[in-house]
């Protein structure tokens, strides 16, 4: 039993070169426990923070004094510390125990004891990923950055040219428009006869105008450049040459890790970044993610049969999904426009997207929005009665819950005004959303145990959501591959009975492999329910 387990843990594993051992600790965390307790209810401790002070008085009644300086790392035995340091010790120990007693009968009744054998058993695949941290081509990094800076510079010469008529200029011939500021681009582009309310990217795409095109490629561009230009590189670890990224096992109230300094979670989708990420010579990457895993969760808990089918077969369930509402034959290559429509709602429906982000999704106005979305629902009435039953029952019984026990109150938002639209959304998108963090930690727990098992020399470098990146000598890339393989497999079967999760596998010197897929930022873009914990 530790609190905050992910951190001791990498202690252990580094002060002890110990890791192959720590990958199959048993462990239980208060302050994962604490978290998954308190998720969307709002309590002391809660606005205290989730240390173990606070839990030690609430649960214990003890008083933890935090203010001694600790001397523990790097000690060898017990007769090192001082007499108050080892009394210090004894008390954490003591309060964490018997935190843990009080929470023990919390989790049964709620019926989290699950999921919490979850995180505790994913928790020494966390201390991994800090520990060893991911390799990074610094000079192929900067060479990136440098070309953004090229390409963001030539789109800011575009909107000169676009927005000449209408904005000042000054000695050198540049126009003073600031192209950061929302409210100045959106009177300019209103000069131009261009009426916006925003100036997110999809709405800047879908109105067609090339100054909004330009805008929303400058953006990009600027962005890319702010948030991965030296500040990222300033977290390479001088003695190891790689990131070694904090990760936060509850990012999100869905069940979503989360990460930082720096956030590998948010890499750029084109591989020319993602290739940056390479193996050290001798070694390489394997990159697997799991295929359709939210419409996979989604077929699961509707039953729906045309989904089902369609996925156990294998086969293309967005071009079938057209087929179905379009009643003609779809295909990546024939009507591919049919095909992205369907796609844009079996994903929007994932996250629980309403009309109004769909018409944005696919730029085009509420009312064929709407109409598409009626055309889904008429072909697929299992889909639309899972999302109503499932929204119905989350708001009478107050919370969401996903197939693992995940449970998400909805007291929070309740009591802070949240209106009802929105909690319908998350009451839809939470259940499919945290059943796929449930199983891809499932998974991360039993990769990383079964490496240490049978002695491989392979380690998880990185995750993002349900995608796993592995880093393996050579020699040991084959026997990790199927390990990989099985255990992602396996994960899914744990909690989809009807359905079978599939995965995409690619080994290769850098993450660079296809990037992230095609629809990431849409996925991004329409995801309601990231509520940070």
């Amino acid at each position: 039993v530790m609190h905050n387990a992910t951190f001791d843990l990498k202690m252990l594993a580094a002060q002890y070169d110990a890791y192959d051992c720590v990958a199959r600790a048993q462990v239980a965390d208060t302050q994962i426990a604490e978290m998954l307790l308190r998720n969307g209810r709002k309590s002391d401790v809660v606005m205290q923070g989730f240390a173990l002070k606070a839990l030690a008085e609430r649960y214990a009644g003890m008083e933890l004094d935090k203010t001694i300086r600790q001397g523990f790392y790097g000690i060898q035995s017990l007769d090192e510390l001082s007499p108050a340091e080892l009394h210090y010790a004894q008390r954490d120990v003591e309060a964490t125990w018997k935190v843990y007693a009080q929470q023990l009968p919390e989790l049964e009744r709620d019926g989290l004891l699950r999921v919490a054998a979850i995180e505790g058993a994913a928790a020494p695949a966390f201390a991994g990923l800090e520990l060893f941290g991911f390799g990074l081509d610094a000079d192929a990094w900067r060479a990136r950055v440098t070309e953004e800076q090229s390409q963001s510079q030539a789109s800011r010469q575009q909107l000169d040219w676009e927005f000449r008529t209408v904005a000042d200029r000054d000695l050198f011939g540049q126009t003073t428009l600031n192209y950061d500021h929302d409210e100045e681009v959106l009177t300019a582009l209103k000069k131009l006869g261009v009426s916006l309310r925003t100036v997110r990217r999809e709405a800047l795409l879908a109105c067609g105008h090339p100054a909004a095109r330009a805008l929303a490629e400058y953006r990009e561009h600027q962005k890319i450049v702010s948030t991965y230009g030296e500040g990222f590189l300033a977290h390479l670890h001088p003695e190891t040459g790689r990131l070694h990224p904090r990760f936060k096992a509850l990012g999100a109230s869905t069940g979503r890790a989360a990460c930082g300094e720096p956030n590998l979670q948010n890499i750029p989708g084109e591989s020319a970044f993602r290739e940056c990420f390479r193996a050290p010579p001798g070694r390489v990457l394997i990159t697997a993610d799991y295929a359709g895993a939210e419409l996979r969760v989604l077929a699961e808990m509707s039953e729906d049969p045309v989904f089902l089918r369609t996925l156990s077969a294998g086969e293309d369930l967005h071009a079938r999904v057209a087929s179905v509402m379009f009643r003609k034959p779809v295909t990546k290559q024939t009507e591919p426009e049919l095909r992205a429509r369907a796609k844009a709602i079996n994903f929007g429906l994932a996250y629980g997207m309403g009309v109004g982000g769909l018409a944005r999704q696919l730029g085009t106005d509420e009312a064929d929005a709407e109409g598409l979305l009626a055309a889904y629902f008429k072909a697929f009435p299992k889909i639309r009665g899972f999302l109503d039953a499932a929204a119905k029952t989350a708001l009478r019984r107050g919370y969401a819950e996903t197939l693992a026990g995940r449970k998400l109150w909805f007291t929070d938002m309740r009591r802070d005004g949240r209106d009802e639209g929105s909690l319908v959304r998350i009451a839809k998108n939470m259940p499919i959303q945290g059943t796929n963090a449930d199983l891809t930690k499932i998974a991360m727990a039993r990769i990383c145990a079964a490496f240490a098992q049978e002695g491989l020399d392979a380690r998880l470098v990185n995750m993002v959501h349900d995608e796993l990146v592995v880093e393996a000598a050579e020699s040991d890339a084959d026997a990790a591959r199927r390990i990989v393989d099985r255990h992602m497999r396996s994960a899914g079967a744990e909690l989809l009975r009807r359905v079978p999760m599939d995965v995409d596998l690619q080994v290769g010197p850098s993450w660079g492999k296809r990037g992230a897929p095609p629809d990431a930022r849409e996925r991004v873009a329409a995801d309601p329910a990231a509520q940070r914990m």
